[in-house]
């Protein structure tokens, strides 16, 4: 008897399934059981959640909480697969804008970045952020800043439900970025005045230790490779900040800046025009300067490190495969990796954390990765 009541329960159910398929088939064109076979093409209508839901034999409201994952609802594992399959044999995609709508915002969080972001421990950070908000079922967008009016334009066309911002803007963009409809915007603090002229106690940490590590070495007077003009400078001037704080520190004359050229023969010609100087070191704003500092002193026959110590910053891979390998100084991202889930999910819920500042005062943490050129 129990076989009998099985058979009719399963004949009903394909019954169902058949009447489904017959009124599919109606509604899309030369769609069959094949899987897949409702996927959209040309002049074919776009699967719907309730398309999902005849297909499946259940609710828009159930299919709506098995694609959202909501466990506190009591769907049986039956009805999930039944949703599952229906949704693989239309070919069924959420219509964000349609998503968008109903929330009012979507499901994407932007994350502006800094230009002048860039090494091996600003992609680790950058793909740790990146990362975390994937996990937490985020839609990540990323945007490199150039104008903030730009960035502006960015949100109103996205309507992000979150902004991260690991660039420096004015007060009056973050205030527009709210006002374009974003319910949380956080990370780097807003400018009162030019972004540029942000505190970046990161690159500051930088300087203070490419000082600390020629010190060591035996260096009594530091010269400092300074960028031509370049969007680049913003962070050569931070980090020279800190190698003037550090010399200051330590009670020793304060750097000897000349500007560098990235161009060999001019390089040569800049070094040429300093001359040796015993006890002397170059600090270069970043490792591209630091080659620029290695190739000159080659041509000019000075030995590194006996006759002129160098040391470059940022950690690049080719300053690593350098004659001989640069010298370097980067940040110490294990800390700052650390608890970054907690915080943006903190910060995406609208709930201020104690970890944004531990997250923004740990990234004042430099070490020296040392070489032969120092």
């Amino acid at each position: 008897m129990v076989d009998r009541l099985l058979e009719r329960r399963s004949s009903a159910l394909q019954h169902g399934k058949d009447l489904a398929h017959t009124a599919l088939s109606s509604a899309y064109p030369g769609w069959s059981r094949r899987r897949g076979a409702g996927r959209v093409g040309a002049g074919v209508r776009r699967p719907t959640i309730r398309d999902v839901a005849k297909l499946s034999g259940v609710s828009v409201a159930t299919v709506s909480y098995v694609l959202n994952g909501k466990e506190s609802q009591t769907i049986s594992e039956e009805t999930k697969r039944r949703v599952a399959a229906a949704v693989s044999d239309l070919g069924y995609v959420r219509n964000p804008v349609g998503t968008a709508l109903r929330r009012g915002h979507s499901n994407v969080v932007l994350v502006v970045l800094d230009p002048t972001f860039v090494g091996d421990v600003s992609e680790r950070w950058n793909g740790a952020v990146v990362g975390a908000l994937s996990n937490l079922g985020y839609t990540v967008v990323t945007h490199t800043l150039l104008q903030e009016a730009e960035a502006v334009k960015v949100v109103a066309a996205l309507q992000p439900v979150g902004v991260a911002l690991f660039a420096f803007v004015t007060v009056r963009t973050c205030e527009e970025m709210r006002a374009a409809g974003v319910r949380h915007v956080f990370g780097f603090p807003a400018a009162e005045g030019d972004p540029e002229a942000a505190d970046r106690p990161w690159e500051r940490a930088i300087g203070r230790a490419q000082v600390a590590h020629l010190v060591e070495r035996g260096c009594e007077r530091v010269r400092y490779a300074f960028p031509e003009p370049s969007s680049r400078r913003v962070v050569a001037e931070h980090r020279l900040q800190g190698v003037r704080e550090e010399c200051e520190r330590r009670g020793m004359p304060q750097p000897e800046v000349f500007t560098l050229p990235l161009d060999r023969q001019q390089a040569v010609t800049a070094l040429s025009a300093l001359g040796r100087a015993p006890g002397s070191a170059i600090c270069a704003a970043d490792d591209r300067h630091g080659l620029a500092v290695l190739a000159a002193a080659a041509d000019l026959g000075w030995r590194v490190p006996s006759d002129v110590a160098v040391i470059g910053a940022e950690d690049t891979v080719e300053g690593r495969l350098a004659l001989p390998p640069l010298t370097t100084a980067r940040l110490v991202d294990a800390d700052r990796l650390k608890g970054v889930r907690v915080w943006l999910e903190a910060e995406l819920n609208g709930h201020r954390t104690p970890l944004g500042r531990t997250i923004w005062e740990s990234a004042a943490s430099a070490e020296v990765v040392v070489r032969r050129s120092t």
